[in-house]
């Protein structure tokens, strides 16, 4: 009788090892755009080098997930595209040299469907590991240069790198 009581223990011990399941590496999945994709902390500067806006400038995929193309938003949705810095379009991105540029793109800075108003960004780069945020964490660098329809003949800089999420950045 006292080796009956063993056989449920032993099916619950027999069902564990079993029931075990290892699933290996996990694979990250990430944008069709990685690793440009990301959220950026900028100072744009005018010709003069005087600072007109510092803040946050964003780059991500396009709804059919190109690998040839991304979004890129200077500031928030809302932000009207009366500022000079405000720029919002779809352009061109190189994965394998980490570049992007657009000529004559249509601004939708101001949460609008449609614009008029066009931008041209050039030398657009990203430099991984490229930028010390002022936490002192090694963050991703980025630069470009822009120019907006409604300020003929001014030229933009954006410089930055990645947000890091830290209070100090």
């Amino acid at each position: 009788m006292k080796q009956i009581k063993y056989i449920p223990f032993l099916f619950l011990l027999l069902l564990g090892f079993v029931s075990c399941d290892t699933y290996g590496d996990y694979e990250i999945e990430y944008s069709s755009i990685h690793p440009l994709g990301g959220k950026y902390r900028v100072i744009v500067t005018d010709e003069a080098g005087a600072q007109v806006y510092k803040n946050y400038c964003e780059i991500s995929n396009t709804i059919d997930g190109s690998t040839t193309q991304c979004w890129l938003r200077i500031g928030s949705y809302s932000l009207s595209g009366a500022n000079a810095y405000s720029i919002n379009g779809k352009i061109n991105c190189d994965l394998s040299s980490l570049t992007f540029s657009g000529t004559n793109i249509e601004n939708l800075a101001g949460n609008v469907a449609s614009s008029t108003n066009t931008f041209t960004l050039t030398g657009g780069k990203i430099t991984l590991k490229g930028a010390t945020a002022p936490s002192g964490t090694v963050a991703d660098a980025i630069s470009f240069t822009f120019t907006n329809s409604r300020f003929p003949g001014k030229t933009y800089k954006a410089e930055g790198y990645r947000f890091t999420g830290w209070s100090e950045d």
